[in-house]
Parts: structure tokens; sequence; C-alpha cells
């Protein structure tokens, strides 16, 4: 009896020991699997100027997609040269990273762990090859963007000042007229009161016009600009009108590209958007800017057709930008891609009158506009 209960105890010892050792092996390969230590992958190199505080085990995302960790990064060098970073890739992905494709820093949500998202390139260029070169881009760092829009708001500050100031000589001078102290012809031929209301306009514009000047920076600062830039308000009605830069264009019809009445791209209309791709790689240069403008017919009332075109616009523009990276345009240099809905009606400029009515109202034009130097 005694030696049935010391072989249970050994065989129950054993298995317990054996699920540890199972339990610890589980762990272990998750662990390596997190780390892509495990399963096939491959190499790359991205360099930028400056890695922003990043860490060897930093994650590596292939269009929103976890591929890998950095596995080591390689310090400069001599001064002035790039940071290199080793990437390990899931070999799964390789044929996502093309030899067109860019890497950037960013941040998982407004402030939080930096990471590397690489945007894929072409599907018409080659998949890159181990160890191969990913050509990189730097964001801004947060605390230059918030310099910036301190010293806007300081200025905006100072504007604010003075107009109080001018609001204050104003009371004065209807002070002065509401306790009879001379009527309205002996205010205009008195030359002190004269003289302050002619420096009252002068300071008066000058206000206005540094007003004007600080909300427009205010207006280019990111992430302010962000929101402007890409709905195009920046000088709505005369943006297709560039008449010192090259024009060359590209039209989809919304009734393939789209779903009916809705702003969701169609699977049609992501080979047209894939086919414009294309094309945009011949004819851009380093110095065009984009604008896709989005038009309609007048179905719709003005102030609805004017939402849906917009948003039909900034469809094809987030999908150009996400896929194919439009808005770069090279190291540590981006483009200005705008989209604006112009619903039912004609631009007032930018293209001649009889050329426009060959066209379809029910449409989005993807127009590049490079500079005639």
């Amino acid at each position: 009896m005694r030696l049935d209960q010391r072989q249970w105890r050994v065989t129950a010892t054993l298995a317990f020991l054996v699920a540890v050792i199972g339990l610890m092996g589980v762990g272990f390969l998750s662990l390596a699997g997190r780390r892509w230590q495990v399963q096939p992958t491959f190499h790359a190199r991205a360099q930028f100027d400056s890695i922003g505080g990043l860490e060897a085990g930093a994650r590596v995302r292939v269009q929103g997609i976890e591929a890998g960790v950095i596995e080591r990064i390689v310090p400069p060098s001599e001064p002035g040269k790039p940071v290199e970073l080793i990437l390990r890739i899931d070999r799964r992905l390789q044929h996502l990273v093309r030899e067109d494709a860019t890497a950037r820093i960013v941040s998982q949500g407004f402030v939080g762990l930096k990471l590397v998202e690489i945007v894929p390139g072409l599907p018409s260029t080659p998949p890159i090859q181990e160890s191969g070169l990913i050509r990189s881009e730097s964001l801004p760092e947060l605390n230059d963007l918030i310099a910036s829009a301190r010293k806007s708001l300081e200025r905006v500050d100072k504007s604010v000042d003075e107009v109080e100031k001018g609001i204050s000589q104003v009371r004065s001078i209807v002070d002065s007229v509401a306790r009879g102290e001379g009527s309205l012809g002996k205010l205009i031929r008195d030359d002190n009161l004269a003289n302050k209301l002619e420096s009252l306009s002068r300071r008066g514009e000058e206000t206005l016009t540094d007003l004007q000047e600080n909300l427009d920076a205010i207006k280019h600062t990111w992430p302010v600009s962000r929101y402007f830039n890409e709905r195009a308000y920046f000088d709505r009605d005369r943006i297709l009108f560039q008449p010192s830069a090259a024009r060359s264009s590209r039209t989809l019809l919304v009734d393939e590209a789209f779903e009916p009445g809705r702003s969701i791209l169609t699977e049609r209309g992501k080979q047209q958007l894939d086919e414009v791709a294309r094309w945009f790689q011949s004819v851009s240069r380093p110095n065009s800017e984009v604008v896709i403008a989005a038009f309609a017919d007048d179905r719709l009332k003005e102030d609805q057709t004017e939402i849906l075109t917009q948003s039909q616009a900034e469809a094809v523009r987030n999908y150009l930008v996400r896929r194919y990276s439009i808005d770069s345009a090279g190291w540590f240099r981006g483009r200005k891609v705008a989209a604006v809905g112009f619903g039912s009606r004609k631009p007032e400029a930018g293209m001649d009158i009889d050329h426009q009515a060959q066209l379809t109202p029910r449409r989005v034009d993807v127009i590049v506009f490079t500079p005639r130097t």
C-alpha cells in the first residue's frame, strides 16, 4: 500500500514538472515570436538624421501591420552622418516592402512609444532585397511644432492688445462728444482730434493686417495646417488657377469610382487610382503640387453636393497618400496634396470654358501643377 502511494506521488511530481516545462516552452516561443526570433525574417536598413529616442527592440509596422523589430542601431561614423537602423521583418510581408517604400518614425497615439512605420511602394517596383536600404522620411519633432505654435499665439496676443488700445481711444473720443465738448463739426475741425483719428485709423489698419498675418501663420502651423491643406481652404476659388505652372490631369468618373451617392471607393475605382499613381510617378517633380477636385451635378441640394464632393475628394487623396505616398517629394520633403469639393459649382478660373463643357459634371480630377522654372 505504501509502495503504491509512493509511486503515485512520483508520477504526480513528474507530471507537474512536465507541465511546468511545457508552459515555459510555450511562453518562450510566444516571446520569441513577438521578437521575430523563430519565424523566417529578412533584414532591411533605414537611415535618419535623428531617431528621437528609438531603442533596439522597438516595433516595425508595414502598412499598419505588426511586422518586426529594430534589431540593431548603428551610430554614425562621424558627426553629421545619419543613424542607421537594422530592421528584422517578417519574410511573409517582404512582398509589400518595395524598393521605393518609405520608412518613417511615428508615435503611437498623440504622445506614446515611437516605432518605425513602412509605407509600401508601387506594385510595379520589385520587392526590396536582403539588407536593402529603405528611403526614409523625418517628421517634425513635437517640441519644435509646439514652439512654432507658441510664437504664433504670442503674436496674436500682441495684436489683440493693439486692438484693445485702439478701442480705448475710440471710447475716449465718443465720451468727449457725449459730454458736449464741441459739436461734430468742431470735432472734425479740431486739428488735435483729427490727428488722433488719423493715427487711430492708421494703427487700426496696421493691427488688422498684423492680425491677418498671425492668423495665416497659425493656419500654416502643424497640426492646423494639415486640416487646411488637406481640404484646400487656402484660396479655394483660385486653387485651379496657377498660370505659372504646367498642368497635367487625369479624370475619374464618379459613377465608376464610387458607390452610388457615397464616398466609398469601388474596386474599379481603386484600380483606376492604381493607374493614376503610375501616371503620377511619370509626370510629377519634387516641386509639383497636387489638387484633387471633385464635381457633381445639381441632382442634390447645393450644400449636400458640397459635402459629398468634399468627402469624395478626400477619399481619393487618402487612398493615394496612404498607398502610394504621393505627398512625399523625397528625403525630408513633403508635397502639398489638396482635396476640394466644388459641389455643382463650376470653378471660375483654371480651365477654359470650352474644355469644361466637354467634361461630365460627375467627376474627380487629379491635377498635377509643376512650376515652370
